[in-house]
């Protein structure tokens, strides 16, 4: 019950950190961003996998959360933009955590 809340609470808190307007963030993310959203994806793809949604569920979930939010930033006044690649890198951390949970649950077995 605690990793369903940890998944869903990290969905909102990607969801909230990608809506902040970009003068609200106050750290420079020039060169880390897309690190950051392969990072962030990356956890989401474990938390979610770990769950038990099967993988190519949970990638295709990453891929589709990420690129909403590309949408989003772009369409909504919020001084942030529709980038691509961000949404790339979101579906690149979401493969990669799936991975690594696909690997932990086989050490498990």
């Amino acid at each position: 019950m605690l990793l369903r809340y940890a998944a869903i609470g990290w969905t909102i808190a990607i969801f909230i950190g990608c809506a902040l307007p970009a003068d609200r963030i106050g750290v420079d993310l020039s060169g880390r961003d897309k690190l950051i959203h392969t990072a962030i994806f990356l956890i989401f793809g474990i938390l979610w996998r770990l769950l038990g949604y099967g993988f190519w569920r949970v990638l295709l979930a990453g891929l589709l959360y990420g690129f909403a939010l590309e949408i989003y930033q772009g369409v909504m006044p919020i001084n942030r933009s529709f980038e691509l690649a961000d949404g790339v890198a979101d579906t690149v951390g979401t493969l990669i955590g799936v991975l690594l949970a696909e690997g932990a649950m086989r050490l498990k077995r």
